[in-house]
């Protein structure tokens, strides 16, 4: 024991003192004799290059290296070398480079061995030796006993590897430049060879890639650096050769469709600015890529300008090849759009350019960057005046070109090449029409164009020919017949391009828009209720076009709805138009039948399709596996059959648009099955367990039909067809499914594709827009909703239960807006719990028993009553009274007495005293005023439907009296009452529609219809205040609205309605009992309305027979006088001496103005025969005013009669209409006879310029615009009543020429919008205005007035502009 431990303390002893000798330093001279030892040892070693390899092996000791130890080989070698050259009398130098050159050559040899090819890369064991050898040249040189130049000598002798030149440039033992320098020819060609297999070769390994990259960026770095740092260094121009010839390589291999791109493409990687780092400079970089954009624009210009105009299309960046986009994005990245297209235009004016990569990089400007748009713009604008002011084909040629491939990437970057091409050149401001010589240019150039265009071109140049003037109009026609002869040589003809057409220039344009015309066509039906005029020329002109194309598109088979659409309507006005062939018509009817029939199978309905077949049989596994299997996996086999059944599907848009016109009912047969499938597949699940311990089944379901955006369309338009035409064929199977469907996909809310329904520009979730579908107008869909609401709350109470989030994520805003409308109305024990009055709870997640009771129970249930504290979940009165004016009061599911009974709660026990924030009115009665009136006005605008007459509008209108005459009572009419209704009923009418716009006009018009019929039943008293004075009333808010917004209003003869003129002069008589003087405060605002508001005056004329009475009745009633005041009596004299007058019996006009004479002389001539209107107008010789009012309000008639004629052709002309027409203008052609006798100044009441005389005021107060704008269709039509004699006369009358010039240009412009114009009114005026310049002498116009016109009438009408000019 004790021997053993003293051997084991020795043994510990000597591993202690060989440890410590063996962390002890050796001495200075230890190393010193261990380095001459091993010198010596050398010595005796004769072969210096076996020694070089010796010291630069790899074997495992090499790896115990430690500091010092390269030194320690370096100084070996040197000595070896030294020793070597004493003995050889060979200088060490060249010892040193040949033992280095003889390793590389041993190296290089092995790679040339494994590869038949060129190699430029070295594999990893071949890298560690180069680096060694290169590490080894690198000490011989610091050591002074290796020379680069006796190296260069003999290293360009073997064939050189660029990786190893990429290590010996690196260690700056031979760099590039050295080697440029020495022999640049060789050199270049040498680095290009290499640079180009460098490319080409293969790198797999991760380190072979990373050297790859390492070696480009090095060698490119130095090339760009010599040759665009310093323009005047010697390897400038070297440098710069070896970039273009690897530039030329790489344009050579992209436009070439055979080659393989993979080697251009690791090429393309040197011009990201991020290679080149520090190296370079930035304005050296920045000249390289200015040279390189400029060789890229110029490589090789072999497209002729014909090739290009006739490929242009093939070159749109969708086309392009992803290497030359990707060259353009790393090129044109370091300059601004602007510097680029600069160098384009400089490059285009001074070089043979590549057409395929100038249109390419314009393209890829304006699709990676927005501002090009605008800057290509101005480049254009400028090519486009430069080339017509020096006629230059070259710059001619290039606008062409860039503006149709700018045209090419589509609207959203660019206008279409239609547009562009019409606001360059159709207008007289036009740089070409500035002179002959730009016009003949541009026309010369378009006809040489010709033999190479594209027929989309072609038919922008044919359809919106340029504008030319009418001594070249000869020359236009004959490029328009060369074109037109070369689309028929094209086989491609005009009758393609639709009839609404702008023709777009742009790729992929649709071939046959004749779907586009069919909605463009219907939609303008729809607003003006007429066939629209093109449609009607179509037929004529373009017949072929219509009746293969237009119609066809138009008549597509589709299941009618019950109620007449706007398509149904445009076809049937067709129809009676004889523009649809019988026999076209019956197919389309027969059809529509077999399609309505087809779909109204209900959701049951099968199909023999082997994938529906399939999909069945899944459906059915899957109603099996509801009580106990794998749910998920059938589902997602169910999935991957859905997806064979349309594997095409578009995948591109996320939004789906709800068409209900002509849904497509492909896939309706699917989406019946899916429907079923889910509804049968939940009531079996809620057999075996309630919803919230059903697991999540029905949200993988929804998601897996989401998954498929064609079923998810079909199932929309299922859905909606159910919902709003099937309410009553819905069983609770059917009702609960749909309701469970709704809160799944609301849930799913995040992953849904959104829904855009018609014309709305928002789209809509899936779930709100299928509850859009859920209608409360009749009481089949009340019950529907009821039934539909009490599910879908309470199936998304229990799902949210049960997966313990918040309620609302399952409950959308919409239903729950209508559970509460629809639940209050018919279930009236809902109502106090609407209130809050009951605060019990009960638990819904087993609710049974009828629905009703289920109703009850829910909004007892008090997470369902606090979704109302949430703004999005409160139903504002705003949008009650919008659902109430839905409903159809015949077919309501509440009795007259019920329905006032729930209104009345409503308004004044729910949203009267209910804060504003929860969508209530605060207590304040003008507000539910005002929200009335603006529901009532916006009822036609806002509601989805055509709008019924059997609605609830009776019922809120007599609410909304009942709360006016409460505020009347309570706050004795104040004068911010009445301010208030002003306001609210001035604001809807502030807007004015665009005259041009005829749908802008039958809107705004419908407005004022409801504006009048809301002001008719407000309180007369709120219209009109007493001033403080007590003395006079205030009636300046009425008279403006008469004048500025009434005025507007198409009544009889432009006039204010009877019902109207009477409620505003109640509303003087009633308000004036409050003054100290009602006979003084009437007449004083009857003067104020003679003065500024005849209009009301002019109606109280023409209604006085019937409105005295009233007025007289109302008079005697507040006052308790007989006689009315002096200015209201004075209208009752102006009428009686009118009717005595047409008995023939002679008296003084009384004390009335003049134009108030002529209206109540007017009004009883309307109604008396010829013999009568003669005897009356002969007793009228001295009163020249009256004859000029008279012959006013005939004009404003004769308009009147002329707009109420039916002008559609698809209207039916009545007898009466002509009669009534052809009276009127009789009457008023009597009237201008006999001004023209007595020489009155009738030609002011034609005078639209705006000059300051009384007819020209008097009748802008009174007539309204469309009425002021159709006076010169009145001028000439009159004067085409009068017989040559009296038409003479008027010819000569003073100012009479340059009137009936300025009428026919205004009639002429109606004609071209659209308006109340017939053709044959235009002809006969254009015939009546030559004749008068024919009559007329030189002095019928001012020089002024002559150049104006001839101005005017030189693109109008040169015929009519050269008479005016030689008018002798």
């Amino acid at each position: 024991m004790f021997s053993s431990s003293a051997d084991h303390s020795t043994h510990s002893s000597a591993i202690t003192a060989l440890l410590a000798r063996r962390s002890l330093k050796r001495r200075r001279d230890d190393e010193e004799r261990l380095q001459e030892s091993s010198v010596n040892l050398l010595m005796r070693n004769q072969n210096t290059t076996q020694l070089l390899l010796e010291i630069t092996s790899h074997g495992p000791n090499r790896d115990l290296s430690c500091g010092g130890y390269e030194d320690l080989q370096s100084s070996v070698l040197a000595e070896e070398l030294r020793s070597r050259s004493e003995q050889t009398q060979v200088p060490v130098a060249l010892l040193a480079v040949t033992v280095l050159t003889g390793n590389i050559r041993d190296l290089i040899s092995h790679t040339h061995a494994d590869d038949d090819t060129h190699r430029v890369l070295l594999n990893a064991e071949q890298r560690t030796d180069v680096c060694v050898l290169v590490k080894s040249a690198r000490a011989l040189m610091s050591a002074g006993i290796f020379s680069p130049e006796l190296f260069w000598q003999e290293y360009w002798k073997l064939q050189p590897v660029l990786e190893l030149t990429y290590h010996l440039h690196t260690h700056n033992i031979l760099t590039l430049d050295f080697l440029l320098h020495r022999d640049a020819a060789s050199v270049s060609s040498w680095i290009t060879e290499q640079l180009r297999d460098l490319c080409v070769s293969m790198a797999t390994a991760a380190d072979q890639q990373q050297m790859q990259h390492q070696i480009l960026s090095t060698v490119v770095c130095v090339l760009v650096r010599r040759a665009f740092e310093d323009s005047s260094h010697t390897l400038s121009e070297t440098c710069g050769s070896i970039l273009d010839t690897m530039m030329t390589w790489l344009l050579d291999t992209l436009s070439d469709k055979d080659s393989e791109t993979s080697a251009a493409a690791l090429w393309v990687q040197v011009f990201d600015a991020s290679v080149f780092g520090v190296c370079v400079s930035e304005d050296t970089l920045q000249r390289f890529f200015t040279h390189s954009l400029m060789r890229v624009l110029t490589h090789q210009p072999v497209f002729k300008v014909s090739d290009a105009i006739a490929t242009q299309s093939e070159w749109s960046f969708a086309k392009t090849l992803p290497l030359l986009t990707a060259l353009f994005c790393k090129i044109c990245v370091v300059f601004s759009v602007e510097c680029v297209l600069d160098q384009l235009q400089r490059v285009l004016e001074t070089h043979e350019v590549n057409w395929r990569h100038v249109l390419s990089c314009v393209s890829h400007l304006l699709v990676h960057d927005a501002q090009t748009q605008s800057l290509l713009t101005d480049l254009l604008s400028r090519l486009l005046r430069s080339s017509c002011h020096s006629c230059d084909v070259e710059k001619m040629v290039s606008l062409f070109l860039l503006s149709r491939q700018a045209s090419l990437e589509g609207p959203a970057v660019f206008p279409s090449y239609s547009d562009w091409f019409k606001l360059s050149f159709g207008g007289s401001s036009s740089f070409h029409a500035k002179s002959k010589k730009s016009t003949l240019f541009l026309l010369k150039f378009l006809s040489d164009l010709v033999p190479f265009e594209r027929p989309r071109y072609l038919k922008v140049h044919v359809m919106h020919p340029p504008f030319v003037g009418g001594k070249y109009r000869s020359l236009l026609q004959e490029y328009v017949t060369l074109a037109n002869t070369r689309l028929r040589d094209l086989k491609v003809s005009l009758e393609e391009t639709g009839i609404f057409e702008v023709v777009n220039g742009s790729a992929g344009a649709d071939e046959c828009p004749a779907q586009q015309d069919v909605e463009k066509a219907v939609t303008l039906f729809m607003s003006t209720n007429k066939i629209p005029a093109t449609v009607i020329e179509a037929s004529i002109f373009r017949r072929p076009y219509f009746l293969s194309r237009f119609l066809p598109a138009l008549l597509s088979p589709r299941a009618l709805p019950v109620m007449s659409d706007a398509r149904m309507s445009f076809i049937e006005a067709l129809r009676k138009a004889d523009k649809i062939p019988a026999a076209l018509y019956t197919s389309y009817t027969h059809s529509c039948q077999r399609e309505t029939h087809r779909q109204k199978q209900g959701v049951c309905e099968s199909s023999v399709d082997d994938h529906q077949v399939i999909l069945r049989e899944q459906f059915l596994q899957l109603r099996r596996l509801m009580t106990d299997g794998d749910v998920c996996a059938q589902l997602s086999r169910i999935s991957q059959t859905l997806r064979s059944m349309c594997p095409d599907e578009e995948t591109g848009s996320d939004v789906i648009t709800l068409n209900l016109d002509s849904p497509d009912s492909t896939h309706t047969a699917v989406a019946n099955l899916t429907l079923q499938s889910f509804c049968v597949c939940l009531l079996d699940a809620s057999r075996v367990s309630p919803p919230n311990r059903q697991g999540s089944w029905p949200g993988v379901f929804v998601q897996v039909l989401l998954g498929h955006r064609w079923l998810v369309s079909a199932l929309i338009h299922r859905l909606w067809d159910l919902l709003q035409h099937q309410a009553e064929a819905l069983s609770a199977a059917h009702v609960l499914g749909v309701a469970a469907l709704l809160v799944e996909l609301h849930h799913c809310t995040q992953v849904c594709v959104r829904v855009q329904h018609g014309s709305s520009a928002v789209a809509l979730s899936v779930s709100q827009c299928l509850c859009e579908a859920v209608i409360c107008s009749t009481r089949a869909h009340m019950a529907l909703c009821l039934r539909l609401c009490v599910a879908a709350l309470s199936y998304g109470l229990c799902r949210a239960n049960a997966q313990s989030e918040e309620l609302q994520n399952f409950i959308p805003e919409t239903l729950y807006k209508k559970a509460q409308y629809v639940m209050a109305r018919l279930v009236p024990d809902t109502r106090a719990l609407m209130n809050d009055d009951d605060e019990s709870y009960t638990d819904v997640s087993d609710l049974t028993g009828p629905v009703r009771d289920s109703a009850v129970a829910l909004w007892r249930n008090t997470q369902i009553r606090s979704l109302r504290k949430q703004p999005q979940y409160q139903l504002s009165f705003s949008e009650w009274l919008s659902a109430e004016l839905q409903v159809q009061r015949s077919r309501d599911a509440l009795t007259d007495a019920e329905r006032q009974e729930y209104e009345q709660w409503a308004c004044h026990q729910s949203y009267l005293h209910m804060c504003v924030c929860d969508g209530g009115c605060d207590g304040d009665v003008t507000q539910i005023c005002a929200r009335i009136i603006t529901a009532v006005l916006d009822h036609h605008t806002m509601s989805r439907s055509p709008p019924h007459t059997d609605c609830c509008l009776p019922d809120l209108l007599s609410l909304l009296q009942a709360f006016l005459y409460e505020e009347v009572l309570t706050h004795s009419a104040s004068e911010d009452t009445g301010h208030f209704l002003w306001d609210l009923i001035d604001s809807r009418c502030s807007v004015t529609p665009d005259p041009d716009s005829i749908a802008q006009e039958l809107k705004y018009q419908q407005t004022l219809h409801d504006v009048s019929r809301v002001l008719a039943l407000l309180p007369a008293v709120l219209l009109v205040s007493v001033r403080t004075d007590r003395r006079s009333l205030d009636c300046r808010r009425m008279m403006d609205h008469i004048t500025h917004v009434q005025r507007r209003a198409s009544g009889s003869a432009g006039l204010l309605s009877f019902s109207l003129t009477a409620h505003f002069l109640k509303a003087v008589v009633c308000v004036s009992a409050s003054c100290a003087g009602p006979a003084d405060a009437v007449n004083t605002c009857v003067s104020e309305f003679s003065t500024q508001c005849p209009l009301l005056l002019l109606s109280a004329a023409r209604w006085w027979r019937r409105l005295s009475v009233a007025l007289s009745s109302q008079w005697k009633r507040v006052t308790g006088q007989d006689a009315l005041p002096q200015q209201l009596q004075m209208l009752d004299d102006s009428h009686s001496w009118s009717s005595r007058l047409i008995q023939g019996l002679a008296s003084a006009a009384p004390a009335a103005p003049s134009w108030l004479l002529a209206a109540a002389l007017h009004s009883v001539l309307r109604r008396s025969d010829s013999e009568s209107r003669t005897r009356v107008l002969t007793q009228l010789d001295d009163k020249d005013q009256v004859w000029l009012f008279l012959f006013l309000y005939s004009v404003m008639e004769l308009i009147s009669a002329q707009l109420s004629e039916p002008v559609s052709p698809a209207a039916t002309h009545t007898s009466s209409d002509d009669v009534c027409v052809k009276r009127v203008r009789d009457a008023s052609a009597g009237l201008l006879t006999r001004l023209l006798l007595h020489d009155a100044v009738w030609l002011l009441l034609f005078d639209r310029s705006g000059t300051d005389h009384r007819m020209s005021g008097f009748s802008s107060r009174v007539a309204s615009p469309q009425i002021l704008r159709l006076m010169p269709f009145a001028f000439y039509s009159i004067l085409s009543a009068l017989d040559s004699e009296v038409l003479t006369r008027a010819i000569r009358s003073p100012g009479f020429l340059y009137s009936a010039a300025v009428c026919y240009r205004d009639l002429s412009q109606l004609f071209v919008s659209g308006s109340h114009t017939q053709q044959q009114v235009l002809l006969e005026a254009r015939k009546l205005l030559m004749s008068s310049i024919s009559l007329s002498s030189h002095t019928s116009l001012t020089l002024s007035q002559r150049k104006q016109l001839c101005s005017e009438y030189e693109e109008l009408d040169p015929e009519i502009s050269a008479a005016l000019t030689h008018v002798t």
